[in-house]
C-alpha cells in the first residue's frame, strides 16, 4: 500500500502555485483558527482529480477519493486536514483488490513531496479496510517467496509428506487449503489431496487458525497439528504481506468472511521523518 499513500501526497503537487502564499502552517495554529479561503474548493477539487489520474494510471482501477484542507495555502504545501480514497477491482503489487479503503484518522497531516523520497513532517495514522477473494490468495501464492515457505514446512515434515501443490478455495465462508501430497519415503504413484477448512483470527496482530475442520483426513494427524501446519503455511498473511510492503507500522484488527470473501480491517501509521 505505501505506492498508494506516495501517490496521494505527491499529486498535491497539481495545486495551483498562483495561490497566496502563508508562513502559517503549523498544527497548532490550523486547527485553532476558523480559515476562509474563497479559493479551498476549487484547490481541493483539483488536488483530488490529480490523486484520481494517479491512481488510476498505477493500479488501472477509478477512485472515489475525499479531501478536506484547511486552506488552499497549506494544502499546496502538502498539509491536509482529512483524507479518504474507496477503490473496487484494483491491483496492489500485482495482486487483485476486491475493495480498498482508506481513511486519515489524524487530522493534521503534513508531507515535503518536493523531497524525493517524499519526507514525513507529522505523525500519520490510517484506518484501513480490504476485501479480498481467493482469487488474490492463489496469486499470491505463486510467488517464488511463498514456495519457499513450502519448502521450510517439507522440511520441518520430515518423512511424513511432502507438499508438492497448495492452493485455497473460499467457501460456505470458510477458506479450504487443498494440498497435493506425496510421501518421501514410499512414494506413491500419483499425488493424493488433503483438504482442511479453517476460519481466522487476529491473536496480537498476528493471523491465526480457527475452527479448524478436516475434510479429507491424511492418516492420523489430529486437528492441532493440522492448525499448526495451516499457520506454517499462512497463505492469507502472506498476501497481506505482498499487498503491503512492511515500510510502515501497521496493525491488522479484525478479519472476517463476509459473501465468501475475505474482509480485513485495521490500521497503518506513518511516523515523522527524523
Amino acid at each position: 500500500m505505501k505506492k498508494i499513500f506516495i501517490l496521494l501526497l505527491i499529486s498535491l503537487l497539481s495545486v495551483s502555485t498562483s495561490y497566496s502564499a502563508t508562513d502559517r502552517y503549523s498544527q497548532e495554529y490550523l486547527q485553532s483558527k476558523n480559515h476562509f479561503s474563497i479559493t479551498k474548493p476549487l484547490a481541493e477539487y483539483i488536488a483530488k482529480k490529480a490523486i484520481k489520474k494517479s491512481l488510476k494510471k498505477e493500479t488501472g482501477a477509478n477512485f472515489d477519493v475525499k479531501l478536506d484542507a484547511y486552506n488552499t495555502s497549506s494544502l499546496k504545501k502538502g498539509i491536509f486536514k482529512n483524507l479518504e480514497i474507496t477503490g473496487n477491482d484494483l491491483f496492489v503489487n500485482d495482486i487483485p483488490v476486491n475493495y480498498i479503503n482508506l481513511k486519515s484518522l489524524t487530522d493534521y497531516n503534513y508531507i515535503d513531496y518536493t523531497q524525493s523520497p517524499v519526507v514525513y513532517k507529522s505523525d500519520m495514522q490510517f484506518a484501513y479496510e480490504l476485501v479480498l477473494t481467493d482469487e488474490a490468495l492463489n496469486v499470491a501464492l505463486k510467488d517464488a517467496q511463498y514456495q519457499g515457505i513450502i519448502k521450510t514446512v517439507n522440511r520441518l515434515a520430515g518423512s511424513m509428506f511432502t507438499i508438492k501443490a497448495l492452493r485455497t478455495k473460499i467457501a460456505n465462508n470458510k477458506l479450504y487449503l487443498i494440498m497435493d501430497y506425496n510421501l518421501p519415503i514410499v512414494k506413491l504413484t500419483k499425488d493424493r489431496s488433503f483438504v482442511a477448512a479453517t476460519d481466522f483470527q487476529v491473536v496480537n496482530g498476528k493471523i491465526k487458525a480457527k475452527n479448524v475442520h478436516i475434510d479429507t483426513t491424511y492418516g492420523k494427524l489430529g486437528l492441532n497439528k493440522v492448525a499448526n501446519l495451516i499457520n506454517l503455511l499462512n497463505p492469507l498473511e502472506f498476501t497481506l504481506n505482498q499487498i503491503d510492503d512492511n515500510k510502515y507500522k501497521g496493525n491488522i484488527e479484525n478479519i472476517n468472511f463476509v459473501d465468501n470473501m475475505i474482509k480485513v480491517n485495521g490500521k497503518m501509521y506513518i511516523s515523522k521523518s527524523e
